[in-house]
């Protein structure tokens, strides 16, 4: 079975489509309420839409939106990713990757620094989203290396901004009340797992995933910063 991405307005998903997205995130997520499910995606201006080649069906989605910042008197861009899912049968898909790394890079590339500073904003409730981090990108925050203080500015910035007091930059954990978490089975982590040492540290920089806390991470967007597998994606060929 194979996904095609798509990237669509918010506002043009008809009422059938928001009823398979929500059905999905039901499927994966306990305690998600239809009117902040609502009021999420109508205030993301995209979706990444993940359907089924032959039956056109929505399989996964991804929400986005951009956020812009004035920190330390520098202009700073960030994408923030919302709400994602894939079903399932479709985990070891990469389509969801292709179609983002398209999206963002238009963007970027066609308002290339000095004009901003660009990141991506995401914040994980489980360590399958923080993995994307390591997978295709050589700095990334929170991570084993220290965060510099610019960077530690910029996330404090957006997370305060989108989260306010729900958001301890102390430890760089939001916590929002009656907030939905990952369905027992989805995210657990083996003691397999814990091996990978970038699994290990998200559990303990996360230590309430379970209970649905999410960690704020941060990465430079900046075309040094991507990895090999990040340039497959785009399908263009490693600087250097």
């Amino acid at each position: 079975m194979s996904l095609a991405g798509a990237v669509v307005k918010t506002a043009s998903l008809s009422p059938n489509e928001i009823d398979q997205l929500y059905a999905l995130m039901q499927r994966y997520f306990s305690g998600v309420q239809h009117d902040a499910f609502l009021r999420d995606l109508t205030e993301k201006p995209w979706v990444i839409t993940l359907r089924n080649t032959e039956t056109g069906l929505l399989q996964g989605f991804s929400t986005l939106c951009l956020m812009d910042e004035v920190v330390q008197g520098i202009r700073v861009r960030a994408f923030f990713s919302g709400d994602t899912i894939i079903d399932r049968p479709y985990w070891g898909s990469l389509e969801l990757e292709r179609t983002w790394f398209h999206f963002l890079y238009a963007h970027i590339d066609a308002e290339p620094e000095p004009h901003f500073r660009w990141y991506w904003f995401l914040i994980c409730k489980g360590y399958r989203t923080y993995r994307y981090l390591p997978v295709y990108f050589h700095r990334y925050y929170p991570s084993p290396e220290p965060m510099p203080p610019f960077e530690q500015a910029v996330l404090d910035t957006l997370a305060t901004r989108r989260f306010g007091d729900a958001y301890d930059p102390a430890t760089g954990i939001i916590r929002c009340r009656h907030d939905y978490h990952l369905r027992e089975g989805i995210g657990d982590i083996s003691d397999h797992e814990r091996r990978d040492p970038r699994i290990a540290f998200f559990e303990q920089r996360n230590p309430g995933w379970r209970q649905g806390d999410e960690l704020a991470c941060l990465t430079d967007l900046c075309h040094p910063n991507l990895k090999r597998c990040a340039f497959r994606m785009l399908g263009k060929a490693p600087l250097g």
